[in-house]
């Protein structure tokens, strides 16, 4: 009888936008996901990424928690954050409006002592090609200098993998599509209106991948 290669456990993170939720499903393909975690960081779209991201692991059949850091509402000058908004960070368009200190190292930080504890050897994000040109912390550069950190931080050298970082949105989107990936529920708007804004440079990323593949 041959034996059977098993699959690796993982920690996904989710935000439940696009890119996220396209890793994701893959991963419920390639891997054995433990969970996927949704921060709650102050960000002024925090409930309404927190729905759309219980909605993708319920259609993908991952157990879903929400980890809050409200330390984050201290950065009162952080566009995303609550208290950030003021009129001049109202364009949401470059990268000063939308960075987050540190934000991706903490969550991969985070996931790495979940993914430690209950034995899986990846945690997943949606780090993609496009969003590398404008964000360090999206970049592979940035994958190998912190899965080097986690050689020395976890026992059992947890890594962080992206499964669309090769990338842009367009190929993203089409991705989702093959996969029967449930797109409809994706929320990809920095304002965190009930409907999203369209104006702000995530929807304007998300609407334009999907208007390629609608033609």
């Amino acid at each position: 009888m041959r034996s059977r290669t098993r699959k690796t456990k993982s920690i996904i993170l989710l935000s439940g936008g696009l890119d996220s939720l396209v890793s994701a499903a893959i991963a419920v393909k390639k891997t054995r996901p433990v969970c996927a975690f949704t921060f709650d960081y102050g960000q002024k779209a925090a409930r309404m990424e927190i729905a759309a991201a219980k909605k993708i692991c319920t259609h993908l059949r991952i157990r879903h928690r929400v980890t809050a850091l409200p330390f984050f509402k201290e950065f009162k000058t952080c566009a995303l954050i609550e208290q950030g908004s003021s009129k001049k960070h109202r364009s949401l368009t470059r990268l000063k409006d939308v960075w987050v200190p540190n934000r991706n190292g903490l969550f991969i930080n985070i996931a790495a002592c979940f993914a430690e504890y209950y034995g899986a050897g990846l945690i997943v994000t949606g780090f993609n090609r496009e969003e590398a040109q404008d964000f360090p912390d999206n970049t592979d550069a940035f994958i190998q200098a912190i899965n080097r950190s986690l050689t020395y931080s976890t026992l059992t050298g947890v890594k962080v993998k992206s499964f669309v970082s090769a990338y842009t949105k367009d190929e993203i989107y089409g991705l989702g599509l093959k996969m029967n990936a449930p797109l409809d529920l994706v929320y990809s708007c920095y304002r965190g209106t009930k409907k999203m804004c369209g104006t702000c440079t995530s929807c304007k990323r998300f609407f334009k991948s999907k208007r390629a593949h609608e033609i």
